[in-house]
């Protein structure tokens, strides 16, 4: 007997009513602005930063996911498919927006009036009529808005896009790179031996690029690398990364605690301790490259005190190969997550095969003392 679908439909809706109180009630509660934003909105509203209470996150999370679950359960099944087959567009025209710093130039002329697409055409150097079809599919996904007939103004959404946001370096990786290689993982799977290897370089990425080794020894020798350790402020600031300042008892640890950030990039997450907790003595530890572009330009723009003040070390190190820094308070992994399908030999990671997931933790576990402690971060 086929499940009550009026039921279903019924909790669904329940489920968003009760949570979008949920969300109104908290966004009542903030005193410079007591309202949910519209999308027409482009200022940023205090509660775009990092969400610290749990009902309110997980109210979101809920209108997200009952929502979609609403719409692929009414919507004709080939509709929905054919929607998905479809997507594909979308991330190609966000890259056309971001290259062509579209909201860039809407910004310029910030009121709500919009501009009209032969003026943005002339300022990014596009053809008007192929511009206009690129930015109505995006307002029809919520990105940009439509004003009137071909004129066009920034919203919520694309305000994001801005050049000086660090996600843009994230979206042109995704859009780009990503993108035309994930157009290939058909052919890899399919392949007798990448498609059964588990190794680094057998990737979509390498079939796009022709590149023999992983992603991240790519970045050692392009501009990529320094792009993407950017996009990854970006990342962290959507991801709420920077919860780890809250969760984690960092008051309590001794007058000049070390923390060692094992390749956490250029240090976007350990900066936001450093200003939190100055007593606290960070050890960034990543490739050369990164470890430069930290040491001679993200943390000399962001936090220069700390390193006047000698509260952060910037330290070359390949963790496949190397123990990080002896004998820390706490070490931070950004690169592993959680076992779930319970098995005791599996480590599962988002960046690395098992057999370098256990050379990255068997490292630090070397570089350990008794009282030191291991976050890991996801």
């Amino acid at each position: 007997m086929p499940p009550n679908s009026d039921s279903l439909l019924s909790a669904l809706v329940a489920l968003i009513a009760d949570a979008t109180k949920v969300v109104e009630a908290h966004y009542e509660k903030v005193d410079a602005k007591p309202y949910v934003p519209s999308l027409d909105d482009t200022e940023p509203h205090p509660l775009d930063a990092v969400i610290s209470d749990r009902d309110l996150r997980t109210a979101i999370q809920t209108i997200e996911g009952a929502c979609a679950q609403l719409s692929a359960s009414v919507a004709r099944p080939n509709h929905i498919v054919l929607n998905r087959f479809m997507g594909s567009y979308e991330p190609v025209c966000l890259r056309v927006a971001t290259e062509f710093k579209i909201a860039d130039i809407l910004q310029e002329n910030p009121s709500n009036a919009g501009m009209h697409i032969s003026d943005i055409g002339k300022k990014a150097g596009i053809e008007e009529r192929k511009l206009g079809r690129v930015l109505r599919f995006l307002a029809s996904k919520h990105i940009f808005r439509e004003v009137s007939a071909n004129v066009f103004a920034n919203n919520r959404l694309s305000i994001q896009l801005l050049s000086n946001n660090p996600l843009i370096n994230i979206g042109l990786f995704c859009t780009d790179i990503c993108f035309k290689s994930a157009a290939l993982l058909p052919e890899v799977l399919a392949d007798i031996e990448w498609g059964f290897s588990y190794e680094p370089c057998h990737a979509a990425f390498n079939r796009y690029t022709g590149f023999p080794g992983p992603l991240f020894d790519h970045f050692q020798t392009t501009e990529g690398g320094a792009r993407f350790a950017v996009g990854m402020e970006g990342w962290n600031e959507a991801t709420e990364a920077y919860a780890l300042t809250q969760v984690y008892p960092w008051g309590e640890l001794r007058h000049g605690a070390s923390v060692c950030d094992v390749g956490g990039g250029i240090g976007d997450v350990t900066i936001r301790l450093t200003k939190q907790f100055p007593t606290l003595q960070i050890i960034l530890q990543d490739l050369p490259d990164r470890i430069l572009q930290a040491k001679d330009d993200f943390w000399m723009r962001n936090c220069p005190e700390a390193i006047k003040e000698n509260r952060v070390e910037f330290q070359p190190l390949d963790f496949l190969s190397e123990s990080p820094a002896q004998n820390c308070d706490v070490y931070i992994a950004h690169v592993f997550h959680r076992n779930t399908d319970n098995s005791p030999d599996h480590i599962p990671s988002h960046d690395w095969p098992d057999a370098d997931s256990i050379k990255i933790l068997t490292g630090v576990r070397k570089a350990m003392g008794p009282h030191s402690r291991l976050l890991v971060r996801e």
